[in-house]
């Protein structure tokens, strides 16, 4: 939450965004999935240290100790939030532990809630730029490991004045809508 207030802020200042191109934001995606092994691995040799390795997740110094800890710890929190003023949920893209281990699980689902057209990925690309933590590849599917569910994509594929596939049958139906041909209407005087 405060990664998104602080992006939603610096978006409101008109500070820059940027995206890292698909390519290396792919590879960064593995970044969560090998501190989750590592992580699971310590476990299995010891809790205590597993736990205290666990603090690569900044919430207990950003939010629960309110900053009030070593430097080391109040650096790496404080770097990540300045990150996210120009790149927006770096740390659940790419460092997330826990994101990682509820991607799992998504393998196995039983419905395919997000729709795709033929058309996405290929010429349209509309979708995958304004998806803004990138999980829309550029060749239209979605990678629901990484997607976040929020439906921003969807309010596209529904928008017949937004998805260009839907704009142009749109259109289409219009210019092939005959015209309706108007009947001359006849006033009776009342009082005749």
């Amino acid at each position: 939450a405060l990664q998104e207030l602080i992006n939603e802020a610096a978006r409101k200042l008109k500070i820059r965004q940027y995206e890292l191109p698909f390519a290396l934001h792919e590879r960064l995606w593995a970044v969560k999935y090998i501190i989750l092994l590592g992580l699971f691995g310590l476990s299995l040799e010891s809790l205590s240290t597993a736990e205290r390795y666990a603090e690569v997740e900044p919430f207990k110094t950003a939010i629960m100790l309110k900053f009030s800890r070593e430097w080391g710890f109040v650096f790496y929190a404080v770097l990540l939030l300045v990150i996210n003023i120009f790149t927006r949920k770096v740390y659940c893209r790419y460092i997330c532990p826990l994101g990682a281990a509820l991607a799992i699980p998504s393998k196995a689902r039983l419905f395919d809630w997000l729709k795709r057209r033929k058309e996405c990925g290929q010429p349209c690309q509309l979708c995958a730029n304004e998806c803004e933590i990138q999980a829309i590849h550029p060749d239209g599917h979605i990678n629901h490991n990484e997607c976040h569910y929020c439906l921003d994509c969807q309010m596209t594929y529904h928008n017949d004045h937004k998805c260009p596939p839907l704009v142009a049958k749109r259109k289409k139906q219009q210019r092939n809508k005959p015209v309706p041909q108007r009947i001359p209407v006849v006033q009776m005087d009342p009082q005749n």
